[in-house]
């Protein structure tokens, strides 16, 4: 074989190759955050059933001053259906045919491009479909809210503030992404206050803790109770006298959560200001750390009068979420 021939052949086999690669080739998700694509049949679009799934995924997102749907909701038709739509981010893909022995709803990650959320909803009828989206509604949204904190926790990973980071190890021993941009903190005994932004608007996240007192201490009261203490003591406003507080004619939501494994109260609401006029969302997640006999509060708040808030709270959310003791933490901080 000469040299010639076996540079054709060395080609051919690269081509091949780089072919068969290509066929695995998945393009990053498109879209902004919070964008969510439902495709139907240009029959059922405006169907009962499809408005129906619409409402659902466009429900207003709960704790926040100012109403924003859960997402921004577009509907395409399968007639219009292209390779861009594909890529979605976050795409509910549905089908209604009497030829579906079972009506199915499936989750998909990575479908067709990384970092996207998909899911399929198989119905026999609509009426089918109506009562399917109605019993797992829930599930359908968890499933894309979990989508958009995961993809918001990927990024913070990237960009984390070290300083900050160490310094809340240190002192509370675990780990969380603090975003690059904060640059302010205060510190006190079990204790500590991270910022970033100004008057016109900013975010921030308070870390606390406080002996566990039985299991009367994650009853919503006694949370509500700690962090408003915590508050007035050490969050203080822009004029003489005023204090960060919780609102509470906006009664705070309560539920139970799952971070890395364990079980954490999480509570979302409205702060003000007593003695000034500022406002906005706020979450908090308090964990029980058994080997110290104490409660770890992570509280977050975003102040931003003339902004749409709901991507910075879900932003928030994902670095709360980011807790790690310090031992799971190590390789992936260093």
């Amino acid at each position: 074989m000469n040299k010639l021939t076996a540079f054709f052949i060395s080609l051919s086999l690269l081509f091949v190759y780089s072919c068969k690669n290509s066929e695995g080739y998945k393009p990053n998700a498109g879209g902004k955050a919070g964008e969510l694509l439902i495709v139907i049949k240009q029959s059922y679009k405006n169907s009962d059933a499809g408005k129906l799934l619409k409402e659902v995924l466009s429900q207003p997102y709960l704790g926040l001053p100012q109403e924003e749907p859960l997402f921004n909701v577009q509907v395409a038709t399968y007639e219009n259906l292209n390779d861009f739509m594909k890529t979605m981010r976050n795409l509910v893909m549905v089908n209604i045919s009497d030829e579906f022995k079972m009506d199915t709803i499936k989750y998909y990650k990575d479908a067709w491009a990384k970092g996207q959320a998909m899911v399929r909803i198989n119905a026999g009828s609509e009426q089918k479909l109506i009562s399917l989206v109605k019993q797992n509604e829930s599930r359908l949204i968890d499933f894309f809210n979990r989508a958009e904190r995961e993809r918001a926790m990927k990024y913070y990973r990237k960009y984390i503030n070290k300083e900050f980071s160490d310094k809340v190890k240190d002192k509370f021993g675990f780990f969380i992404s603090v975003p690059t941009g904060y640059r302010r903190f205060n510190e006190k005994k079990d204790f500590l206050w991270m910022s970033e932004g100004n008057e016109g608007a900013s975010e921030g996240i308070v870390i606390f803790s406080y002996p566990y007192e039985g299991k009367g201490t994650f009853l919503k009261e006694s949370l509500l109770n700690k962090l408003n203490e915590a508050l007035r003591k050490r969050i203080p406003g822009p004029s003489d006298g005023s204090y960060m507080s919780v609102e509470m004619a906006f009664p705070p939501i309560y539920r139970a959560v799952e971070v890395n494994g364990e079980k954490v109260a999480e509570i979302r609401g409205l702060w003000k200001v007593v003695g000034d006029m500022m406002g906005g969302p706020w979450i908090m997640h308090a964990h029980l750390d058994k080997e110290n006999h104490r409660v770890i509060v992570l509280y977050g708040y975003i102040y931003a009068p003339e902004e749409k808030k709901r991507e910075k709270i879900r932003q928030m959310e994902a670095v709360l979420y980011s807790y790690k003791k310090v031992d799971k933490a190590k390789s992936e901080d260093k």
